[in-house]
């Protein structure tokens, strides 16, 4: 009788934990943090300086011909920004968001053009394809774990880890550099970053030993940052709905309490030095739920770290598996993201009655 009680009393326990555990409408992935929380910037003591030899030819057809020339050129090919944001690193971001399909982002700095990222499909961003398969990009590409170069007197080298190499290729062209951007469960060419060689190293993406003098970027002020984080907010719903599409799943619209948790839950992060202080534990999302008036039939939420900008962050999401599916999510119907300098938040709902109109975070 003993032994049939108990054995009752842990198949209820199995089945409530069963319950418990699949019943939660609330899903919340750990914090991930991108390479520059762990980058190395080395200066090399040593008197030997490697000769620089360009491996490619630069393309002759597309956006990357962009870089290094004017911002009138950007707008004989493209015409008018829809917008213009400010970035972290002095330029300033000219956003081309008329279609998902041809979402792009360039980087112009006085009238110069410093970079273009490139995540629609629709893009001619020779000599890559967006969606091409890795292997092919393999078969043309040299992939390089250092890449060394110059500017004036200076000499710098890029060291890339083996997960830089999975996600993140570098290509050095003439003077200038294609950062693949591969989407590591489909092997596709997620998006593509042309960036000159000064921008690049303001961003600090890899690991950098170099001989001279570092190039470094302006802390902003208080309203500056406030601006770039509202930017970048921007940019991770726009990009979020590009990768999307491009998976045949629905257009997330913007919820602005969704938002605020998202803001919050960044700004606390920030404040607390989660990277840091592991101990430290911020508020759970489902908690912010249930303090809120959000009607949601189930709910989750990514967080990142130290990543350089919103293309950086969404691809940190992409290329892990549980953020991914929760970017991908096919119920979700709602989003709201929140930064704080560089601590991201992005919060999902599926709401089954839609009830808002309004696409861009403000």
């Amino acid at each position: 009788m003993m032994n049939n009680l108990i054995r009752i009393v842990i198949a209820i326990a199995i089945v409530l934990v069963v319950f418990i555990y699949f019943d939660n409408p609330v899903h919340e992935n750990k914090l991930i943090t991108g390479s520059n929380n762990t980058g190395q910037v080395i200066p090399d003591t040593s008197s030997e300086v490697v000769e620089v030899e360009s491996v490619f030819t630069r393309p002759k057809e597309g956006i990357s011909t962009l870089v290094g020339g004017s911002s009138q050129a950007v707008i004989e090919m493209l015409g008018k920004p829809t917008r213009t944001e400010p970035s972290a690193f002095g330029y300033e971001w000219w956003i081309y968001n008329k279609s998902l399909t041809t979402y792009l982002l360039i980087g112009v700095e006085g009238e110069k053009v410093t970079q273009a990222f490139a995540a629609g499909a629709n893009l001619e961003v020779a000599p890559y394809k967006i969606g091409q398969n890795i292997d092919e990009i393999y078969r043309f590409t040299i992939v390089q774990s250092e890449i060394t170069f110059s500017i004036d007197s200076n000499t710098y080298t890029f060291t890339l880890t083996e997960e830089d190499i999975d996600n993140r290729i570098l290509v050095q062209f003439d003077n200038l550099f294609a950062m693949l951007y591969i989407d590591s469960e489909s092997r596709q060419l997620e998006a593509v970053r042309f960036t000159d060689p000064k921008t690049i190293l303001l961003h600090k993406p890899y690991d950098i030993l170099y001989n001279g003098i570092m190039v470094e970027t302006k802390t902003p002020d208080s309203l500056t940052q406030a601006a770039i984080d509202r930017a970048n907010e921007r940019q991770i719903f726009e990009l979020s709905n590009v990768y999307r599409l491009r998976n045949s799943l629905r257009i997330l619209l913007s919820d602005n309490e969704l938002q605020k948790i998202a803001m919050n839950n960044s700004e606390e992060m920030a404040r607390n030095n989660v990277v840091v202080n592991e101990k430290f534990e911020i508020s759970k999302f489902s908690d912010q739920l249930k303090e809120s008036s959000i009607e949601f039939s189930s709910a989750a939420g990514n967080t990142a770290a130290f990543y350089f900008d919103a293309g950086e962050a969404v691809n940190g999401w992409m290329n892990s598996k549980d953020h991914r599916e929760i970017l991908l999510g096919q119920d979700f119907t709602h989003t709201g993201i929140g930064v704080y300098g560089s601590y991201y938040t992005q919060n999902f709902i599926e709401r089954k009655a839609v009830n808002t109109t309004k696409n861009i975070p403000e």
